[in-house]
């Protein structure tokens, strides 16, 4: 299955995204966006595990798949000294890679995994558009997560610049790049994700509705302080929390469905309702057969949501962003994000 990002000059109701064979390159078909940008094709790897799109780096161009995520902003790759089964970049291939003296980089993730090393300075481009000179982070150390995966070579940060984590100055991201450089015209991406094989391809069944984002975190954070669960409304505070209540209006209308010591479980035969989210006051829906996220064993699935912890937000993830077209506008002074539901099929 395949699925769409675009990177645009400007918005028009249209489409959004985030956000994962071993080093070999999806096959694709890049096509210039409708009003001018790029449109990027990605690859689901394990059944909508993660998202990879093919990137070259360098002259000549080495491919590399990388997972466009929406919660970081580095840049970063594989190196030759990492493993095997890797899309590899080498910069002492290139004859326009130059090494950045004194920068290095560092991240972790939310999963625990995380990534180092030096940071060069290379052409890097996807579909028709082309950064010559873009922060390219070359990883020499990488944690058991990232050695044990051969279905991404790295990943390209779509998240707020404040928070790259390249020191002791950070670096510019690729949206940034893009517009600075006038590649681009505005700041905006979007995506449209497709369900496994059943997907439709669909645009909105609705307008595109947007909502302003708090990116003082360097996030695309927003509020959603409802979700409607069939008919019923439940209120959730603080707003993006998925708490205990709300996981208790979700779960429990659910016949056998219950608590297993790694989350909510459901029957795989059970018929759960539509679940929606509220954003800027009107609700956007996932099916209820999303609910089934994976096989548990025993005639029971994992349900797509779940408590957040400790963590301090919500995060909607693909289980959503399939279901809508997402607009990613990084207007400096004025970030903001849209949906536009989907027809279910």
């Amino acid at each position: 299955m395949e699925h769409e990002l675009q990177l645009r000059e400007r918005t028009v109701g249209a489409p959004a995204a985030p956000g994962v064979a071993p080093g070999v390159a999806p096959s694709v078909a890049p096509s210039a966006a409708p009003s001018g940008g790029a449109l990027l094709t990605a690859e689901d790897v394990q059944n909508d595990l993660e998202y990879v799109v093919p990137v070259t780096i360098g002259t000549p161009p080495q491919v590399v798949n990388l997972d466009f995520d929406t919660g970081s902003a580095d840049l970063w790759r594989t190196s030759a000294a990492n493993l095997k089964g890797h899309g590899i970049y080498n910069p002492g291939r290139s004859s326009t890679a130059k090494l950045a003296p004194g920068l290095n980089w560092k991240i972790s993730y939310g999963d625990g995994s995380g990534a180092s090393g030096s940071v060069y300075k290379d052409v890097v481009k996807f579909s028709n558009l082309a950064i010559p000179g873009q922060a390219v982070e070359v990883a020499t150390q990488l944690s058991s997560t990232f050695l044990g995966e051969h279905s991404s070579d790295g990943l390209l940060g779509l998240a707020f610049p404040t928070i790259n984590t390249i020191t002791p100055t950070k670096q510019k991201t690729p949206v940034q790049e893009l517009v600075e450089r006038n590649i681009i015209k505005q700041p905006i991406f979007t995506a449209k994700l497709d369900k496994g094989g059943t997907g439709t391809h669909t645009a909105a069944s609705s307008r595109i509705i947007y909502t302003d984002v708090d990116s003082s975190h360097g996030f695309w954070e927003f509020g959603s302080p409802q979700l409607r669960v069939g008919r019923k409304t439940v209120n959730r505070r603080p707003a993006c929390r998925t708490n205990d209540a709300a996981l208790d209006a979700i779960y429990r209308p659910i016949p056998g469905a219950r608590i297993d010591h790694s989350g909510w479980i459901v029957p795989t035969k059970s018929r759960p309702p539509d679940i929606s989210f509220s954003v800027a006051g009107v609700f956007f829906a996932i099916a209820g057969e999303d609910l089934k996220f994976a096989d548990a064993g025993g005639g029971m699935s994992f349900g797509s949501i779940q408590s957040r912890g400790q963590n301090r937000q919500d995060i909607l993830g693909d289980v959503f962003l399939k279901r809508v077209l997402t607009v990613f506008d990084q207007t400096p002074g004025h970030p903001r994000i849209g949906f536009g539901q989907r027809a279910f099929t």
